[in-house]
């Protein structure tokens, strides 16, 4: 019988944050592999925002969502790491110092586990309308895969925060008109975007909910409900983009063994859980001490912290970190 392999770190989790883990851990010495229960690395830079430009990445003034998760495969592709996708994480186990991860692809054996599953434990926030339900792929979206879908378009956004803001301002070019609907007079978004937004002819819709929609076979028109009279507004539009947040869904991480709250899976300030030989990094993450960042700068860190702190425990007589200048990638 073939022995099993153990890995030294299992990561869980393909997105920017758990690519990043798998690079530096793979970098550091260590044998790694990287779980991805979608049928393709990026996570939320991929699916949320593949052709929004991202400008809070130190040293690149900008880059797509999508050109970020490439250099970032391209990254982690220059040292040895093994990669699954489709592989959806059922349960954490102990076996002594071994966590095992079941996944639906099989199931894998490490000493240590990373958790960076981000958009896989994330769900958009609905309107419960079931007429807007009906229409969602049909002319109703809670994701943008390629700005191109909205040429020519009459487009309705609606919320009010920064996502919001970000893809009127992104879909200005190619729509023919965009529609920013929020419930409130107020935006939680930049002024100086909200600025841009009047400056590109973006049509503020406020205060205003959605009431319901309409169509044949796609959506055809959006009808809302002035929030303060009750008033009735109808916007003929082919696409409606629902900006309305995300929620966190937990669900089969509070049975891995570790210590959770609203937030997120608490860690501590080594990114190490409630059990000793699970970390965790990214938007899943919930410091015990301090504010939760949801910036990609921050899970890169906690990434980076949680395996040099993995490093130091399987070899405590090397240093605790070393620099890129001093080290060849792939060998301790």
């Amino acid at each position: 019988m073939e022995k099993e392999t153990v890995y030294d770190v299992i990561v869980a989790g393909g997105g920017p944050v758990g690519i990043w883990a798998a690079y530096y851990s793979a970098f550091r010495g260590l044998n790694t592999i990287l779980l991805e229960s979608s049928e393709s690395l990026g996570g939320q830079a991929v699916y949320l925002y593949p052709e929004k430009v991202i400008t809070d990445i130190p040293g690149i003034p900008a880059v797509t969502g999508r050109d970020l998760v490439d250099r970032l495969i391209q990254q982690m592709n220059s040292v040895d790491v093994k990669s699954v996708l489709n592989a959806k994480v059922l349960s954490i186990t102990k076996e002594n110092d071994i966590r095992r991860v079941l996944t639906s692809r099989g199931d894998y054996a490490g000493r240590y586990v990373i958790l960076t599953p981000g958009l896989g434990n994330f769900v958009p926030n609905r309107l419960g309308l079931p007429d807007v339900d009906a229409y969602e792929g049909k002319g109703v979206y809670y994701f943008v895969k390629s700005k191109e879908d909205f040429r020519g378009k009459d487009v309705v956004i609606v919320g009010g925060g920064d996502s919001a803001v970000d893809w009127a301002l992104e879909l200005s070019s190619v729509a023919k008109t965009v529609y920013l609907v929020h419930r409130r007079n107020e935006f939680r978004a930049a002024q100086s975007n909200l600025k841009k937004l009047e400056e590109l002819g973006v049509k503020f819709v406020v205060p205003y909910v959605v009431k319901s929609v309409a169509g044949n076979e796609s959506l055809e028109r959006v009808f809302l409900s002035r929030v303060d009279d009750g008033s009735t507004l109808e916007i003929e539009a082919q696409s409606m983009l629902m900006m309305l947040g995300y929620k966190l869904d937990l669900g089969s991480a509070k049975s891995w063994g570790v210590d959770v709250n609203p937030d997120g899976i608490l860690i501590d300030s080594n990114c190490m859980t409630s059990d000793p030989k699970i970390y965790a990094a990214g938007d899943i993450a919930a410091p015990r001490e301090g504010i939760k960042q949801k910036l990609l700068v921050i899970g890169f860190a906690q990434a980076t912290t949680a395996i040099n702190n993995i490093s130091k425990n399987l070899h405590p007589y090397e240093p605790t970190f070393v620099h890129s200048t001093n080290i060849k990638s792939g060998s301790r």
